[in-house]
């Protein structure tokens, strides 16, 4: 169960989804969101552990600022990116069995809000996590205008959104952004033990659980969609990701 963008297998009971961009830092496009979709669909009956985790350096970097600049004249192109968003991740949220972020090193702006909508989140002591939209001139696409107060407070969360900065584990796990920090070696088993910890109790009540304590997304993604549509229409918006565009192709040259 292997796609371009997302490789899934199942490792000691427990289903791992490995972001497979690594050359971008796991950056999301279009590409990577349909793979997921993919797989989400492919185990929907599914009650087993979720696992993600990316390949390489980074859990994941977030969007892919190339994809939206290729976009950005084109309004429905961008909306549909968008609402394909909004269906991967509510598909996570809504998923029967619990969810678990795996985070491997960078985790920042979609990284970060992928993380977010996970159950659970285990991170590697070298890992950092940053909102990090404003850092390009954008704002949050995939809930983190909403998550981040719910997970760590309205206080904590403005400062996540409004500088950019980003923070180490140890700090993520003291604000309650994760449960839990291991050395960079013992990811895998640790994330796996998570799983289980969960997974030998009764599925009905861990689906109900869930259910219970949902985050209330769907109204958080609509208004950041409609808030970045506008967004993009701005020359000062545009200018900006360009900026980034042309740097990061001088760099990889």
């Amino acid at each position: 169960m292997s796609h371009p963008s997302v490789h899934l297998d199942l490792r000691e009971g427990n289903y791992w989804a490995t972001l497979a961009r690594p050359h971008v830092l796991n950056a999301f496009d279009e590409t990577l969101l349909r793979d997921l979709a993919d797989v989400l669909n492919e185990i929907r009956d599914s009650a087993r552990p979720l696992i993600f985790t990316g390949a390489g350096r980074a859990f994941s970097a977030g969007g892919d600022l190339k994809a939206y600049l290729a976009k950005v004249e084109d309004r429905d192109a961008l909306e549909s990116y968008f609402l394909l968003l909004a269906e991967v991740l509510t598909n996570i949220i809504d998923y029967a069995g619990v969810t678990i972020a795996a985070v491997n090193g960078v985790a920042a702006a979609g990284g970060l809000e992928l993380m977010c909508v996970c159950d659970l989140a285990v991170a590697t002591e070298s890992a950092r996590f940053a909102d990090a939209h404003i850092n390009y001139g954008l704002h949050p696409g995939a809930g983190a205008s909403g998550l981040l107060s719910h997970m760590i407070g309205e206080r904590r969360a403005r400062w996540l959104l409004l500088s950019g900065e980003f923070i180490d584990a140890v700090e993520a796990e003291r604000i309650g952004l994760v449960n839990r920090v291991v050395a960079d070696g013992e990811l895998e088993p640790a994330a796996n033990a998570m799983a289980h910890a969960i997974s030998r109790h009764s599925i009905p009540a861990v689906k109900r659980i869930k259910k219970l304590i949902r985050p209330e997304i769907e109204q958080v993604l609509r208004a950041e969609r409609e808030s970045l549509l506008a967004h993009f229409r701005d020359p000062e918006t545009r200018s900006r990701l360009a900026g980034f565009a042309d740097r990061s192709k001088n760099r990889q040259g």
